[in-house]
């Protein structure tokens, strides 16, 4: 009596809708604070800074609650996102520390 091997289906998972949506709209937020600093402008955009990584996370947080389907997206949408929350918060407080007067 032999064994039968069971053969895997192969199943591709398909990533959220949310969560690709949550990556894109990190992506699209990164790009734009970089142009921001590379032109040297003195207020940063406030829509690059809080309303777009918000609804990354957001989106993001939607994306990981859904059930055979790809989580990537999402996962690296959210990190893109706190990334750039730090970021921010730590180019404010170093530019605090600059001492203007000698």
């Amino acid at each position: 009596m032999e064994l039968g091997i069971k053969k895997k289906a192969k199943h591709k998972s398909l990533p959220t809708i949310s969560g690709f949506l949550s990556f894109l709209i990190a992506l699209i937020s990164l790009a734009g604070l970089n142009v921001a600093l590379l032109i040297k402008e003195k207020v940063f955009p406030g829509i690059f800074i809080y309303q777009l990584p918000m609804l990354s996370i957001f989106l993001g947080i939607i994306g990981l609650f859904t059930r055979k389907r790809s989580r990537l997206y999402a996962i690296w949408g959210i990190s893109l996102s706190i990334f750039l929350f730090i970021f921010t918060l730590l180019m404010v407080v170093s530019s605090l520390s600059i001492n203007y007067k000698p």
